[in-house]
């Protein structure tokens, strides 16, 4: 697995288009996002989730290939809180809130025993944006997956 300090291609792909975006604001708009310019090859790794407040709940609008063969079914509509994360619910919670309450992207490697056996390891990066009322509507979550990474030669 690799370390936050080396980050995966993709990711940095996505980071520098993520960057791009924000200019000179904290974060991003969403209404700037256009999922035609963003690289390709991130596709499959990313997930949009909706922030949801008064509960603050995190929902899947969208899950990229890899993640739904991760988990072997479509996270679209799902909530963060409904899933299997391998026990793991209160520190993904607290990194999705801190992407939120902070306009920070949060970035971290990890790897847990899904139901179906199946050993999840993954860099992971949480990307905020703003809404159109102001504060964070939307987070690009990209998990880059060991399993189905080709290695670089």
């Amino acid at each position: 697995m690799r370390t936050l300090f080396d980050m995966h291609p993709i990711a940095k792909a996505f980071d520098r288009y993520w960057h791009a975006l924000r200019g000179d604001r904290g974060i991003p708009h969403f209404l700037d996002f256009n999922v035609n310019d963003v690289p390709r090859e991130a596709l499959p790794y990313m997930s949009l989730l909706e922030v949801e407040n008064n509960p603050r709940r995190y929902r899947y609008r969208l899950a990229g290939t890899s993640v739904v063969a991760a988990y072997g079914q479509d996270l679209t509509g799902q909530y963060l809180d409904e899933l299997d994360i391998g026990g793991r619910y209160e520190s993904y919670v607290h990194n999705f809130n801190e992407a939120a309450d902070n306009l920070v992207v949060n970035r971290t490697s990890d790897q847990y025993m899904l139901e179906s056996g199946r050993l999840y390891s993954f860099e992971g990066h949480l990307y905020p944006f703003e809404g159109v009322q102001g504060g964070v509507s939307r987070i690009i979550v990209l998990a880059i997956d060991d399993w189905s990474t080709p290695t670089a030669s």
